[in-house]
């Protein structure tokens, strides 16, 4: 993102390219794993601890072990021994067996905790269920027609938001010497899910700078005390790396020995929730891939992964990043947690459903998967600033038609309207409001 006055130039032209020319501590504070609870207090379990594709998921006594320590991810899934609870074959008719398998993003894969204490999954409309409402050792989990009975009640980990998302991107920490503190978001309830702080660029003489600053600067004290009241309270933080300012990329890309070190300290050292990959310059696939992976790998199921293409990227069209979003969510979809995508700026609009409803009936990317990024004041961006409340009508809309709607970002906090520099905060609560938060 980073101020992105320049990219409305280059929509029409890159509209037009082919697709191949044109996607520890920090892991403690997403979601914490434990056991999921059900009918007779008996907890979710993986038959005999099995890690194979196609293991048994069922109910057995609570004893502590790995075959029933769970993680709500932030992508939506439901994990254990590395792996994910999936609808046998994804299928949709009740009495579908659940089963242990690979994490691969697919919608089998993916549950909502409802405020009834449901485990929705969305692709099915059905809900996980203990067979013959028993709860005796062994009872395999299927999913069902939701009837808010007591065997398809669940009290799970704690968990992240993982649908109907409020993203604050904040880039602008300060005008003059005002200080802008995202701690409002807060303190005035906004019901802000996430805050990525922008930008952070890995610079070719091998120092980090947040903006124009090391991310150290004295200048952050007091930003980065703020952000860590927000994390105990529950907001996630995570860091957005790239954007307008081009080079952190590439030297990933090609120097990755060298440069993704900066990257996993920088996460290390300010104990991030997370990193959103806005990737605004060429890149391979397997670049994006190997970053991916060792972002998962260092840092595990619960640490945040997003990228931030412009939504055209996600449609087949226009695309900033120099790989394609869809063959990279085939082959690493399970381990990215969502897309904050960009409806603006000439690449897409938010002003209706038409642009989000697009991709998703593309039918590979979930919902839950797809936050829609928008312009808070004109004057953050070229072009494509929806209304306020224009923008709350679209997203009460998108509610509607996806049960697993994933939410909305907005790019960027400081001058949010309707309250603009004196009350910031006021964009975010509305947005909250929209979905039924």
């Amino acid at each position: 993102m980073s101020k992105r006055f320049w990219l409305a130039a280059l929509a029409t032209v890159a509209a037009a390219l082919p697709l191949s020319v044109v996607a520890t501590s920090a892991q403690a504070a997403v979601a914490a794993p434990g056991a999921v609870t059900g009918i007779g207090g008996k907890c979710l379990d993986v038959d005999h601890s099995s890690t194979a594709n196609g293991t048994a998921v069922q109910l057995w006594g609570c004893n502590g072990t790995g075959a029933q320590s769970w993680t709500l991810a932030a992508d939506g899934t439901l994990r254990a021994l590395g792996k994910c609870l999936d609808v046998s074959n994804a299928g949709t008719a009740a009495g579908t067996l659940t089963q242990l398998w690979e994490c691969n993003g697919s919608a089998a894969q993916q549950w909502l905790v409802t405020a009834a204490n449901d485990l929705v999954n969305p692709h099915a409309g059905k809900c996980l269920d203990a067979i013959g409402a028993s709860s005796t050792d062994g009872t395999r989990l299927q999913i069902w027609g939701c009837t808010g009975a007591a065997n398809q009640k669940w009290a799970p980990p704690a968990r992240p938001a993982t649908s109907k998302r409020v993203v604050v991107y904040y880039q602008t920490q300060y005008q003059g010497s005002t200080y802008f503190s995202p701690a409002a978001l807060l303190d005035n309830n906004t019901r802000t899910t996430d805050v990525v702080v922008a930008a952070f660029h890995l610079n070719g003489d091998g120092s980090v700078h947040l903006n124009d600053d090391p991310p150290g600067a004295a200048k952050f004290t007091q930003m980065w005390a703020d952000l860590a009241r927000m994390q105990r309270s529950g907001v996630r933080v995570t860091a957005m790396v790239g954007g307008a300012a081009q080079g952190s990329f590439q030297r990933l890309d090609t120097q990755f020995s060298t440069y993704y070190p900066l990257l996993k300290n920088v996460i290390t050292t300010y104990k991030l929730d997370g990193v959103d990959l806005d990737v605004e310059e060429s890149m391979s696939l397997a670049g994006m891939e190997r970053l991916i992976d060792a972002l998962r790998a260092d840092f595990g199921a619960g640490f945040v992964i997003t990228l931030a293409p412009v939504a055209t990227a996600m449609t087949g069209g226009g695309n900033l990043s120099g790989f394609n979003y869809e063959q990279l969510y085939r082959e690493r979809g399970s381990s990215i947690s969502w897309f904050n995508v960009q409806f603006y700026n000439g690449w897409g609009s938010i002003a209706s459903t038409s642009g989000y409803d697009a991709i998703v009936n593309r039918g590979l990317i979930p919902p839950q998967k797809l936050v829609a990024g928008a312009l808070t004041n004109p004057g953050n961006g070229g072009s494509g600033y929806v209304a306020v409340t224009t923008l709350s009508s679209v997203l009460t809309s998108l509610v509607g038609e996806h049960q697993d709607f994933g939410g909305v970002d907005g790019w960027e906090y400081f001058n949010s309207l309707p309250g603009n520099t004196a009350a910031p905060w006021q964009w975010a609560g509305t947005m909250a409001s929209a979905q039924g938060r």
